[in-house]
């Protein structure tokens, strides 16, 4: 699957009850989690997947994302 641009909130293709859905990120400062983080972060927000995006966006905000 290819990347896809952060919508400012949780995807609808993301939210799940009985599961948690792992995604790699790319962040506005440039950092990547593909390399880093094998495994990714969980996209649910719980562990600090933070989706909303700043006018200007932070560097530390998500820019794209990728399911693994």
């Amino acid at each position: 699957m290819g990347w896809k641009p952060n919508p400012g909130h949780l995807p609808r293709s993301l939210r799940g009850e009985d599961r948690i859905y792992r995604i790699h990120v790319r962040l506005f400062g440039g950092y990547c989690t593909e390399k880093k983080e094998p495994n990714g972060w969980a996209a649910n927000g719980r562990a600090g997947c933070h989706w909303l995006v700043s006018d200007p966006p932070h560097p530390f905000e998500i820019k794209e994302w990728r399911l693994i």
